[in-house]
């Protein structure tokens, strides 16, 4: 129900949302807010634009007209920020679409109260943030002096605000923030720590650090990083992760650091902390109040730009996920199958592939059920994950089929890790419910070695008659491309 002006402090556009989805949003906003229908005029500008919040758009309404949206009225500088309404499923191809048309957040519907609260909260604080460098830029045009100091801060703010919303990589924002700061004062660096929640009710944080000359002022930054994540975060740090950066073009060394040069602020996001950025600079101890609050606030925005990039680069990790083993899928595997194979024509380095099968796996879901079958797919895809180097990957292909791809890998030690494997397989007792059972798998190898490569070679499908042949020759054993039905390499085990 839309409500009147006199009623409400801040209005929102509605484009494509249900009738349904738009009580749900007044339900957990209040009377605070009213929803207002969009109608194309040709311009984005209404009599209440100055108290327009946000405009909130229905993938499921608008599928195939998002472009519509990066021209004409949505391009006005007070246009106001879009936020992306998930109410149906997302193809891995319109994920581009969706990162080009400049969405502000994104809310999942379902609506989360407590999300859709907290944006409105963050997007409050940005308006009033615009209004106030509004009327700072009506002061400073009284003396000389004021307005050559202001106006560095419109510059960075312009520059800030604008830069931090053209990526959804971690990394470019972080270092596009670096230039940015060089308004204000010389910046060496600026890092980051995130943090989620992990197994065993501890989080998992993940640290981007810049390459910094030696590895002491590295440690020294990490340690940094990892204590003032232990004073936001609300949960004990279990684990950490280190992306190392690189340097930026033109960057000073660091021969020191310490914490009068240093300043850690969290990024905050619906009231909660999700992680911490730090700025090294040897001016940070002489900050003037104005700058220092600029940079606060500064921060604030790129805390819902680096949220919003966390998001994407999660929404594309589960895209190329299988959910049950949370192995990659074959899609992932087949661009890496293609990256691989380029490679190796190019560096003539070992390459060998697996095709893997689960033998009679029907009969175990014929057995024990369809749980069952699905335990026994996500213990195997740990038990890879458990066996394979960090360089290695194990996919799930379908059904009960894995593919394992290894680099720099011949096919005398692909032989070795198969057995393994096989024999792992063999030996796990399977627990459903009480009740024990085994499994056995076939596997196929195929491989390019040091200096061969053909242009009608199918790795592929040479791993896949190596299966078949193992699987036809008796089951749980081991079967190289190439190899005839019978020769010794092709072996069954009891």
């Amino acid at each position: 129900m839309r409500m009147s002006e006199s009623q409400s402090q801040f209005s929102i556009l509605s484009i494509g949302l249900s009738p349904r989805q738009e009580e749900d949003i007044q339900a957990i906003l209040g009377p605070d807010y009213s929803l207002e229908r969009y109608q194309s005029t040709g311009t984005a500008r209404h009599a209440n634009q100055n108290q327009r919040l946000m405009a909130l758009i229905s993938w499921k309404g608008i599928n195939g007209r998002i472009s519509a949206l990066q021209r004409g009225e949505f391009q006005e500088d007070d246009a106001p920020p879009r936020v992306l309404v998930l109410d149906s499923d997302v193809a891995q191809a319109d994920l581009e679409r969706v990162v080009d048309a400049g969405f502000a957040a994104v809310l999942r519907y379902p609506f989360e109260p407590e999300r859709v609260k907290g944006l409105a909260k963050e997007l409050q604080e940005s308006q009033g943030l615009y209004k106030d460098l509004y009327h700072m830029a009506r002061e400073i045009c009284l003396e000389r002096e004021i307005l050559s100091r202001q106006a560095d801060l419109l510059q960075f703010f312009n520059k800030i605000l604008t830069n931090a919303s053209f990526s959804l990589d971690p990394v470019e924002i972080l270092h596009q923030a670096h230039q940015d700061l060089q308004i204000l004062l010389p910046v060496k660096g600026v890092d980051a720590i995130f943090w989620q929640a992990g197994s065993e009710q501890q989080l998992e944080a993940e640290l981007f650090i810049h390459e910094y000359s030696g590895k002491d002022i590295q440690d020294i930054m990490i340690g940094f990083l990892l204590e003032n994540a232990a004073k936001h975060a609300d949960e004990l740090i279990g684990s950490y992760h280190v992306n190392f950066m690189s340097k930026l073009d033109g960057g000073e060394e660091l021969k020191e650091i310490n914490s009068k040069n240093l300043l850690v602020l969290p990024l905050r996001f619906g009231g909660k902390s999700f992680g911490c950025v730090s700025i090294v600079s040897e001016k940070i101890a002489r900050l003037g109040r104005d700058r220092l609050q600029t940079i606060l606030a500064a921060v604030n925005h790129l805390a819902l730009a680096l949220r919003n990039a966390l998001m994407y680069r999660e929404m594309r990790t589960r895209a190329d996920r299988d959910a049950l083993t949370r192995l990659p899928n074959r899609h992932f595997f087949d661009e890496r199958m293609v990256q691989e194979l380029k490679r190796h024509q190019r560096y003539r380095n070992p390459l060998s592939l697996m095709v893997m099968d689960l033998d009679h796996f029907k009969r175990i879901n014929d057995t024990f059920g369809h749980q069952a079958g699905d335990l026994v797919l996500r213990d195997v895809g740990r038990m890879l994950q458990e066996m394979l180097r960090s360089s290695d990957l194990a996919a799930r292909y379908g059904g009960e089929e894995f593919v394992l791809l290894l680099s720099h890998t011949t096919e005398e030690q692909a032989w070795v890790l198969a057995e393994r494997i096989r024999e792992a397989i063999a030996k796990r007792r399977f627990n459903f419910k009480g009740k024990f059972f085994k499994v056995t798998a076939s596997i196929g190898i195929a491989s390019l070695e040091t200096g061969l490569f053909g242009q009608s070679v199918d790795l592929f499908a040479e791993a896949d008659a190596a299966l078949y042949r193992a699987k036809a020759g008796g089951r749980n054993m081991v079967c190289l491309a190439g190899e005839e039905e019978g020769e010794e390499e092709c072996r069954q085990y009891a």
